[in-house]
């Protein structure tokens, strides 16, 4: 009798050991911040009280266009990984995940948050899940179940541009909270071949670093190995005015409408108007038109006869 309740016992023990089941959550996150805000966003278990848990491992996942990981990927501050002295090794080489993985030579006691994983803002209007798969304590034992969370940055003040791979012409009709290119441009760096206008260039593939800020009275070539959005965040500008010299210009469109040609090249001495990067023109003295708008957020290029200036009048 006595051994069969032993037996019975130890049963009950190991079942119990083996069915036991922590959660392991993310967080649902709601920001309204700048582009390259570092945020820290915790991997939170339950009570880990006597599963005798010295080691664990994890994939993380993410939309690399909302979060990027900032090093070194990880904070062990204020979590059982810190407090146990935890070692904690993170691989960030495959786009869109880090792989994370910890050890340690004393058990974990009570639950709370295991770590912080660091990130940088990368767009001021977006959202992306946040997911853990390969998730396992130890060997395996105990079990987890896992509850995934969110990140959403709602910083949405500003003008998106919708660029085209290949060459194109954009400009903005606000003026950027931050106007260094180099930051600016972060979002789809990747992505990003060349951007310059008659005086300023910037190029991470061919290591050109921009000599001036971004500015709104201009347009810009730009060229993209595969099409993006890029958000630009900042208040519209005031300045509805651009200055043309004699022969080309690169124009922008500072207002968030589309206009005529005719309307807005009307009593000025110019040749031609034409897309940047397209076939498209508008060309009075060849009776030429295949060009009929401008829109926001793109660029033109004017050949003028002399000077002048262009005013973008309020949207009708």
């Amino acid at each position: 009798m006595k051994n069969f309740v032993l037996t019975l016992f130890v049963s009950l023990f190991l079942s119990l050991q083996i069915t036991a089941q922590v959660q392991v959550s993310l967080p649902e996150l709601n920001y309204s911040s700048p582009i390259g805000t570092v945020i820290e966003i915790p991997v939170s278990c339950g009570d880990l009280t006597g599963l005798n848990v010295i080691a664990y491992q994890f994939i993380f996942t993410f939309n690399s266009e909302v979060l990027i990981p900032e090093a070194p990927y990880y904070s062990t501050s204020g979590t059982l990984s810190g407090a146990n002295g935890w070692t904690v090794m993170v691989n960030e080489a495959v786009q869109n995940q880090l792989s994370v993985g910890a050890f340690g030579a004393s058990s974990f006691s009570g639950g709370g948050t295991l770590v912080k994983l660091i990130f940088k803002v990368n767009t001021g209007c977006g959202n992306t899940p946040l997911e853990l798969t390969n998730f396992y304590f130890n060997a395996g034992n105990p079990a987890v179940i896992l509850n995934n969370g969110s990140f959403s940055n709602q910083n949405c003040s500003g003008q998106t541009l919708i660029i085209p791979a290949g060459w194109s012409g954009i400009s903005a009709y606000v003026e950027p909270s931050d106007p260094n290119m180099v930051n600016m441009f972060a979002p789809i760096q990747s992505k990003l071949a060349m951007v310059n206008n008659f005086t300023n260039s910037y190029s991470p593939i061919f290591g050109v670093n921009p000599m001036q800020p971004w500015s709104s009275n201009s347009g810009y070539f730009i060229k993209l190995t595969e099409p993006a959005q890029m958000q630009i965040l900042g208040d519209e500008t005031q300045t509805k005015v651009v200055n043309l010299v004699t022969g080309w210009n690169l124009v922008p469109i500072l207002s968030n409408c589309v206009y005529f040609c005719e309307e807005i090249m009307y009593g000025l001495n110019f040749e031609i108007v034409q897309e940047v990067a397209g076939m498209n023109v508008y060309w009075p003295s060849k009776n030429v038109q295949t060009l009929y708008f401008f829109e926001s957020g793109k660029a033109y290029l004017i050949k003028m006869n002399s000077t002048g200036s262009i005013t973008f009048p309020s949207c009708k």
